[in-house]
Formats: C-alpha cells, structure tokens, sequence
C-alpha cells in the first residue's frame, strides 16, 4: 500500500508534514493557512461539494467544533465516494473513547460518530483511527478547573487523588502525523497518548507553591459520584448547557469511574513524548499567575514543543 501523502484537513490547519488541503466553509474561516497548504471553500451539506475536493485524497482529518461534529457523516460519505481510505474524526474530547463513558450525555454527539464510522470500516469501504487523549493540557491548566487562581476556592474531588492522562495539543498534532505515518499499525483502531498523569492534587499543590505566602487555598471536599448523579438527574429534567457540561465533566474526570489514566500508550508508535514531574512543573511555574487565570498564550510557548 501506498504511504499517504495526501491529507485533507477540515476546520483548522494541523501542521502535519503532509500534503495538506484545508477544507473551510467560507474564505475567512482561516485567517493565516501556511503558504504550504491548499485552502478550498466547500460546502459541507453537499456530498457532491465535498466529493469534488476530496478526489485524490489520502485521509481526511476533521477538526470542525462541537456544532459541526453530525456534519461529519455526510464528509464520511463523501471520503467514501471519492475513494479516501483513511478518516480521523473530530473526536479529541477527554472522556468519549473511555469504557462505560459512552452513556454520558456531554459524548452522545460523539459516540454517533464513532459507531458510524466503524460501520463503514466493518464493510470495508474506510479505514479510520480514534483517539484517546484526555482533557487537553492547556485547558486544564488554563481554566478554572482543577484550580482557581482568582479565588483561591477549590472543589476538591474524592481527595484530590484520582488519575488522569493529559495531553498537549501540539503532542496531539504529532501523535495525528504519526498515526498517518503508521497506517498499518494504527487502521481502525483507538491510539491512546499523553504527556502526563495528573491528579487535582497535584495541580493543587503546584498552586499552593507559587503562591505567594499570605494567599490561603479554600478546599471543599465533594464526593464525585454523588455529584455525577445529580447532575445526570438535573440534566434530565432541565437539559445540558455549557455550566452544566463542565461541571459534568470535572466530576466524571476526577471521579476515578472511567478509567481516565491510559494504563497502555502508543507514545513510541506516533511520536508523542512524555513529560517529567519536573518539567510539568517548570511549563506551571512560567505560566502561574498569583491572582488570575493562566492565559493560553502564557502556555503555548512552553507546551509547543511537547
């Protein structure tokens, strides 16, 4: 079989060392694609739009939000009539690729996608490769969401101690590149990558020692699985929204229920590295702010090259 050389990238440019075609809805979805890569407007609700720019493509890799993620059965069905035989899905969410976690409302959209594509490759007319990365680095970091730098308040779950794996998107980036060079070892299946284990400890604890002596942490012990259920039942009765998706998310993450720490990696395989107590340390220590919520920007130079 021939390597794929050939990448179509929907929603936004992942810097992979391939051929790359950025597929975008209108001409202003991106601002700066590099000088490298093909951009083409398309229109994502017409299989014949997208089978036209999809001709000649290797894989397709979808990047597109949490609105577009139904969109992508009809890329799936367009990769398929262009003669694509790869398909990553937008699927690099924290907790969709975890046993057990497919009942979660916040993955339903997710989960849908999954089991379309693996039908497709059950029939033999796609490959496709998963993803388990858990919560992005940057995101945990940045967000008031182990901690909150502004308030100094935590909720803290079960102890503090539960594991999770998280990972930087730039590893992300380089585990996507890797999988496509390893076609063979990585078709139809699930690759699962991170940088490090975390718990809210010690994130928790990271805070408390960049903070400067007279900043005293407030720590309110909540029990996850008691408060997964009751968001599950508010939910019920009163749909999800973003508050309430968060707060979904932290109690199932930090509960310890779905196994969130990924026991076996394919870090080797796709060139994703891991990252030291130590140097995870270093990237927080940069990037803490006694008083206010890590920038992104503040971690991006830090986490690029992970």
């Amino acid at each position: 079989m021939e390597p794929i050389r050939n990448v179509a990238l929907l929603g936004q440019l992942v810097n992979t060392g391939f051929q790359v075609t950025v597929l975008s809805r209108t001409a202003r979805s991106m601002d700066e694609p590099p000088s490298s890569a093909k951009t083409v407007q398309v229109d994502y609700s017409s299989i014949d739009s997208l089978v036209a720019v999809l001709q000649g493509q290797d894989a397709v890799l979808s990047t597109v939000g949490t609105s577009g993620i139904s969109v992508q059965k009809t890329v799936i069905d367009a990769s398929i009539q262009a003669g694509v035989r790869h398909f990553i899905p937008s699927d690099f969410e924290a907790l969709t690729t975890r046993p057990g976690a497919e009942t979660l409302p916040l993955n339903a959209l997710w989960i849908d996608i999954q089991k379309y594509l693996k039908e497709k490759a059950l029939s033999g007319q796609i490959e496709y490769t998963l993803f388990a990365v858990g919560p992005f680095l940057e995101f945990v970091m940045s967000m008031p969401f182990l901690t909150d730098p502004q308030t100094q308040t935590v909720p803290v779950y079960d102890n503090g101690v539960r594991t999770f794996s998280s990972t930087s998107v730039s590893s992300v980036a380089k585990a996507v590149a890797g999988a496509l060079k390893n076609e063979t070892e990585t078709k139809n299946r699930l690759v699962s990558v991170h940088n490090i284990v975390l718990t809210q400890n010690k994130v928790l604890n990271l805070a408390k020692k960049y903070s400067p002596l007279d900043v005293k942490w407030i720590e309110n012990p909540v029990d996850a699985a008691a408060e997964l259920e009751r968001i599950l039942e508010n939910t019920k009765q009163s749909g999800l929204d973003l508050f309430k998706t968060l707060a979904l998310l932290k109690a199932a993450l930090l509960g310890g229920k779905f196994e969130a720490e990924f026991k076996i990696l394919d870090n080797d395989l796709v060139g994703a590295r891991l990252l030291s107590d130590d140097e995870f340390e270093k990237i927080f220590a940069t990037a803490f702010k006694p008083g206010h919520m890590i920038a992104q920007k503040d971690l991006q130079a830090n986490v690029e090259g992970i």
